[in-house]
């Protein structure tokens, strides 16, 4: 199983609106260079929270992976939990959080994954930090656009 954590501080930029990005899986295919297809389904709203199961697909260099995922977002705690057991994983928890400072944002990434194959577990592996920078700066720069 990989375990990894990443945290990144944004400037200029609320929680509130890093978080509502995040959320907004739908548009994902918009702006994120590598999901080329995104499905949300089955959402529920209840006061300050948000659930809904989404299947995307995203396009490996010489593949293209289709999962399916379920999402909670809180909007009071601004954390976002994501779940998933379809292949590509055995298994996908990821947790986001956005913690607001004075002119900044404090956002924390946090993945524990594991691959139905042991070649593409290493290879996100190795290119974890990278893949979720990039991501993290297409949620930024999707908040202050």
């Amino acid at each position: 199983m990989l375990k990894k954590t990443l945290t990144k501080v944004v400037f200029d930029c609320k929680a509130s609106d890093l978080l509502n990005v995040v959320a907004d899986v739908k548009s994902y295919s918009d702006f994120i260079p590598f999901c080329s297809n995104v499905d949300v389904y089955e959402r529920s709203f209840k006061r300050e929270q948000e659930h809904f199961s989404a299947s995307l697909s995203i396009n490996f260099k010489f593949t293209i992976e289709n999962f399916e995922t379920k999402v909670a977002v809180d909007r009071k705690l601004n954390t976002i939990s994501i779940s998933g057991n379809s292949k590509p994983f055995k298994s996908l928890n990821a947790e986001w959080s956005f913690i607001e400072k004075d002119n900044f944002c404090k956002v924390t990434f946090s993945l524990e994954v594991s691959f139905s194959s042991f070649i593409k577990e290493k290879l996100v592996s190795l290119s974890f930090e990278k893949v979720a920078l990039n991501v993290i700066q297409a949620f930024e720069n999707r908040a202050k656009g």
